[in-house]
């Protein structure tokens, strides 16, 4: 009996001194990032002989621990998200910023000047608010700049973090399958704990889906589907390049066994922080700084546009206030040519440039298409514009019947030339607000007065005058005007001969002279029909009823400095629809809105993003919470627990050692009864 009862009381003995070392342990690991709830269970030994084999094993809910995993992945997204988003929207909501706030300034001060043309206080203060446009476009677009960097580092930083979670995980994978399945030396449950933490700290950085393998194996694949963690200790890493501008950087997954085996990764369903700022810089940051740079290209284009039809004061043609920057086209690596793109913007079509990059395809080595890119970068149907039968060098110019995104494109051979296949991204916006500066700080550059007026003779017999005199276009082939103060055979002198026709005669050798016959007497427009006058640059109309011989004259504006017809279409400018809304349009589209209009979508796209980020944020939080809890209530450590299962413990070792003590006091006994 002594016997059965020594064998009793030491297998209770060691049964509850591992029961006393399980929970010290759970109580020593309570601080422990990832460790997982352990128990130890005993089975009774047969014929009713003490305590049998005991199994100390994790408490783990695997449903929700996966569900964890991608409630983790959620958070770190929305976190992100929310982070990137705040500080744009933050620096869009700052009034110091604001570019609506400083175009009325600048049209308020433009405003005042106009109405006293020759004021040249007022003048000045026009130049001080352009330059100080100026400056809210280089601020806005430089931190922009700054946050793309910054978001390009961070994605360096990111992978390498991801990177050393997968091969921490497919190292672990190796180590606990070495342990085999043997149910008499399972893995140490430390091993099991880390690479959970692992999945789970990898999963902060992407959405990832784990399988578990037959043998033990965590398989980890992408939320997309491409493999992180495969069986016998394979895995794929990510790398980060930019092609084809290097400035941009994009992921990849490159094969372990094969790094020259390139993954395609679907940027939009990555998750997690890296998805987050891939997201964000694609849906936020790109769009809002081509949208600023469009904005500065067609409020500068149109500004230096309108400034060359005016006279200034200095009696000469009007020239360009502002600089506008040049722009070169990204080859991309996997080229065979090595020909080169450069591009402008276009005189006066800085209205039809979107807010788009730009992508130039050789479909053979003497033909190209040009095609817009949506914010993902893919090419928008119906955007194409190409060439054929090409001879290079070439540049293709937009003007008012070939839509070239309002750019001058200049293509360059290289040796060899373009070669079929040939890819080039051109992105004119991403950069542009902050490379734009005035081409003068002269406040007599600006061009108030019209180059030109009309004036009638002063014996003529009717009431009609020269009406609507306006200038479209000065310099190009044909005009009558070019820099800097020349009227070509001017001035041009108007008869009315009656029966509702003029005779026009300029004053060149040999005279040009045309007559032009109305059909009634709505004299509009008398240079839109004809041949002669017909790229003058200029055009106008006559009110009123002239009689036969009145005399009329279109000529130089030589001392009207107090004329401002030319500033009143200035000043017109901040109403007038001149950005373009999309790359795509359709004959009976509306194409183009206003300056402020075009910066309040920009601002309130920002806005929208980030409050539903702000939204998403909380709703995550609180989701992973609840996850937590449901995972922590078998898995977490509770004290309190603990240390009643401390108590119980002791209990039970006491106990067991009184099995010890009364069978030592039987052994005793039976050893005096024999002698």
């Amino acid at each position: 009996m002594s016997d059965n009862l020594l064998r009793i009381g030491t297998s209770a003995i060691l049964a509850s001194t591992a029961l006393l070392s399980t929970t010290s342990n759970n109580i020593a690991n309570l601080n422990t990032p990832g460790y997982s709830r352990q128990r130890t269970e005993f089975e009774s030994n047969i014929l009713g002989l003490g305590v049998g084999r005991g199994t100390t094993e994790r408490l783990v809910n695997e449903f929700a621990q996966k569900q964890m995993w991608r409630d983790t992945s959620s958070v770190g997204y929305a976190n992100q998200y929310l982070s990137e988003a705040s500080r744009v929207d933050t620096l869009m909501s700052d009034q110091s910023n604001s570019i609506s706030t400083g175009m009325s300034s600048f049209f308020s001060q433009l405003q005042t000047a106009i109405n006293d043309p020759t004021n040249a206080a007022s003048r000045q203060l026009v130049m001080g608010n352009a330059q100080t446009l100026l400056n809210r476009f280089n601020t806005l677009s430089n931190q922009m700049t700054a946050q793309n960097k910054y978001l390009s580092q961070q994605l360096e930083t990111d992978a390498a973090d991801a990177n050393e979670q997968i091969g921490v995980i497919a190292r672990l994978n190796q180590e606990i399958l070495a342990y085999g399945n043997n149910p008499a030396k399972p893995p140490p449950l430390d091993l099991l704990d880390k690479r959970d933490q692992a999945i789970k700290e990898l999963s902060v950085l992407v959405d990832i889906n784990v399988l578990d393998a037959e043998n033990g194996d965590k398989q980890v694949f992408l939320g997309s589907g491409q493999s992180l963690v495969l069986e016998n200790g394979k895995f794929n890493l990510f790398s980060v390049a930019g092609n084809p501008d290097p400035n941009r950087k994009t992921l990849q997954l490159k094969a372990g066994t094969n790094q020259n085996v390139i993954i395609n990764v679907s940027e939009t369903d990555l998750g997690g922080k890296i998805g987050a700022s891939l997201e964000f810089r694609t849906k936020v940051l790109d769009p809002a700084q081509r949208e600023l740079g469009q904005l500065a290209l067609a409020f500068t284009d149109a500004f230096n546009t309108q400034n060359r039809l005016g006279m200034n004061a200095d009696g000469n043609l009007g020239g360009d206030l502002f600089t506008l920057p040049n722009f070169t086209a990204f080859p991309y690596a996997g080229n065979t040519g090595s020909g080169a793109i450069t591009a402008s913007v276009a005189a006066g079509q800085g209205k039809n440039i979107p807010a788009n990059d730009l992508r130039i395809t050789f479909t053979a080595a003497d033909a190209f298409t040009v095609e817009a890119m949506d914010a993902s970068g893919n090419v928008i149907p119906g955007t194409a514009i190409s060439r054929t039968g090409v001879t290079f060098p070439v540049t293709v110019t937009s003007d008012d019947t070939n839509d070239f995104f309002g750019l001058n494109i200049t293509l360059t051979n290289g040796a060899p030339a373009f070669a079929a296949g040939d890819q080039f991204d051109l992105k004119p916006l991403s950069m542009a607000a902050q490379n734009i500066s005035l081409a003068t700080n002269r406040p007599e550059a600006l061009a108030f007065a019209s180059p030109l007026k009309g004036e009638k003779t002063l014996t003529n017999l009717g009431n009609a005058e020269i009406d609507k005199l306006s200038i479209t276009s000065v310099g190009q082939t044909g005009n009558r005007l070019s820099q800097p103060a020349n009227f070509t055979d001017g001035p041009i002198s108007i008869t009315y001969l009656g029966n509702n026709q003029f005779l026009i005669e300029d004053s060149g050798a040999p005279v040009v002279s045309e007559t032009i016959t109305f059909a009634g007497t709505d004299y509009q427009n008398l240079l839109g029909g004809s041949v002669n006058f017909a790229d003058a640059g200029f055009d106008f109309s006559v009110k009123g009823v002239p009689q036969v011989g009145d005399t009329f004259s279109v000529a130089y504006n030589t001392g009207g400095f107090e004329d401002n017809r030319n500033g009143l279409l200035l000043g017109d400018l901040q109403n007038s629809d001149m950005v373009r809304i999309n790359a795509a349009t359709t004959v009976n589209a509306d194409k183009y809105q206003t300056f402020n209009q075009a910066y309040s979508e920009l601002v309130g796209s920002v806005g929208t993003h980030t409050s539903q980020a702000r939204v998403a944020a909380a709703s995550s939080k609180s989701l992973l919470e609840q996850t937590t809890a449901w995972h922590e209530s078998l898995s977490g450590v509770s004290l309190d627990e603990e240390a009643a299962d401390l108590v119980r413990f002791q209990q039970t070792y006491a106990a067991a050692a009184k099995i010890l003590s009364t069978s030592q006091t039987i052994f005793d006994t039976l050893l005096q009864a024999a002698r």
